[in-house]
């Protein structure tokens, strides 16, 4: 078992509105418990093979606080656990009152709770490994069984979620030929970052959409080949950084042209990796050639975590560009993490953080876009 993942249990701070899997109370029709099944696709550049990490949240949206309380997952043929994650991290006193047990039989996997109470939830994470190559994955409903306030033991089931899989069990040649395939654009990974072999696709961040993502999460092209993005992150949280790059059909008069609107679309798309911050005292600005492009704004400095006593703080770089060659727009937008997690973020690390910062670099100047203008799609 790997701790460094996020809370079991912790108490949910919003309503998420996303596509869920419910299951009802058979008698009223209440919703007892609500899961939102996620799987983050994960690449090992040295097998150039992929794995799924799991994180379902399971939500107590009954209103009422049951106790015993037992998950059971049960995984596909040609599906195992490698590796199962826990880590209790949180202030909120509901949370840490929680104890839980976990364990892995077979392709069963278990965990258990003493109460769950109303608008609470508990994350179920596992990196899953393929036998095979597969097209199309089932993954059964969580089983989920409890006792109920009067005292009575229940049983409930949530329901089957099946994906497609086939960009992903299907790739030649690694993450960075994905990327090229998929999104026209790269890093080259074996020459920037030959020690760091396992990359995991990210979502855009819950607190940034209000909704929790479902579902195959990895990259995002868009209708066409000028629009699209992808969040790839790397490492342990105190060992890691995540570099997400989004861009777009855009017309010349409508690119960022003044420091104003850069920041603010900065701290957008900074949003989707979090709720961070510029740290304003050190934030430098610059515009100028990056690479093959002119009048690129280039963004370093640091970020804050808003909660405290969460993430804390790390170096950022950023770099905004316009290509008329092709009427896009890009954000490239890389983040560090040196710190420890919880109260261990208030201590600075800046050894580690310089490193980090330096390799992240390096990373983020292997950047090439592949996009070229098609005759037909010229206006």
């Amino acid at each position: 078992m790997k701790a460094g993942r996020l809370a079991l249990v912790l108490v949910v701070p919003v309503i998420l509105a996303a596509v869920p899997s419910i299951a009802q109370d058979s008698g009223t029709g209440t919703p007892l418990f609500t899961a939102y099944p996620q799987y983050s696709a994960k690449f090992d550049l040295a097998a150039e093979k992929f794995s799924l990490i799991t994180n379902m949240l399971v939500y107590d949206t009954s209103g009422k606080t049951f106790t015993d309380v037992s998950f059971k997952q049960t995984y596909p043929d040609g599906v195992s656990v490698k590796e199962t994650f826990q880590r209790a991290v949180g202030q909120d006193q509901a949370a840490q009152e929680q104890s839980s047990a976990r364990r892995v039989e077979g392709n069963n996997f278990y965990a258990s709770i003493q109460s769950f109470k109303p608008r609470q939830y508990v994350v179920i994470f596992n990196e899953l490994v393929m036998a095979r190559r597969l097209n199309e994955i089932t993954f059964p409903g969580i089983e989920i069984s409890y006792t109920d306030p009067e005292g009575k033991r229940q049983t409930t089931k949530l329901a089957d979620n099946t994906y497609d899989l086939f960009k992903y069990s299907n790739v030649v040649g690694g993450l960075q030929r994905f990327l090229d395939k998929y999104n026209r654009i790269t890093f080259e990974f074996d020459k920037a970052v030959p020690n760091r072999k396992e990359w995991e696709f990210a979502p855009i961040a819950a607190s940034a959409k209000g909704r929790f993502p479902t579902g195959i999460i990895g990259t995002e092209p868009g209708a066409d080949q000028y629009s699209g993005y992808f969040r790839i992150r790397t490492g342990a949280p105190d060992d890691t950084y995540q570099i997400l790059v989004v861009y777009n059909q855009t017309e010349k008069k409508d690119r960022v042209a003044d420091k104003e609107t850069l920041l603010k679309d900065l701290r957008d798309y900074m949003r989707w990796c979090g709720e961070f911050e510029f740290a304003q005292d050190d934030l430098k600005v610059e515009q100028g050639k990056w690479k093959k492009y002119n009048e690129v704004w280039t963004v370093t400095g640091r970020y804050l975590d808003s909660v405290k006593n969460r993430l804390g703080e790390g170096p950022l770089e950023a770099h905004v560009f316009y290509s008329p060659r092709e009427d896009v727009e890009y954000f490239v937008i890389g983040l560090a993490h040196g710190r420890g997690l919880g109260e261990a973020s208030a201590t600075p690390n800046p050894e580690k953080e310089k490193a980090l910062a330096a390799e992240m670099h390096g990373l983020i100047e292997t950047f090439r876009s592949g996009i070229v203008p098609l005759a037909n799609d010229r206006r």
